[in-house]
């Protein structure tokens, strides 16, 4: 989950621009984010070796198509960013009505 976590920093893993990822993803916005983008992934308990005192997962993607593994990572940190602002979008829609 390093790769798309804001708040960690290139050197301790993180593979995107701050623009594209999210403060704390969870591996199921992750799964969320992959399913939306029609790839077949699956979870594995993993940590990663700069952040081995935190829990941590990997997602391998499986795609028949020929795509750099930096594509595939960039695709899904969009998909993430746009999943958790809808997702704050419907919170904040929610709390004005009450």
């Amino acid at each position: 989950m390093n790769y798309f976590d804001q708040s960690i920093s290139r050197k301790y893993g993180r593979k995107l621009p701050k623009k594209l990822t999210v403060p704390d993803p969870k591996i199921a916005e992750v799964l969320r984010a992959c399913e939306a983008l029609k790839y077949e992934c699956e979870v594995e308990e993993k940590k990663y070796p700069r952040t081995w005192y935190k829990p941590s997962a990997i997602v391998i993607v499986k795609t028949s198509d020929i795509i750099s593994k930096y594509e595939i990572v960039k695709q899904i940190g969009k998909k993430l960013v746009e999943l958790r602002s809808q997702q704050t979008q419907s919170l904040k829609s929610s709390l004005t009505k009450q």
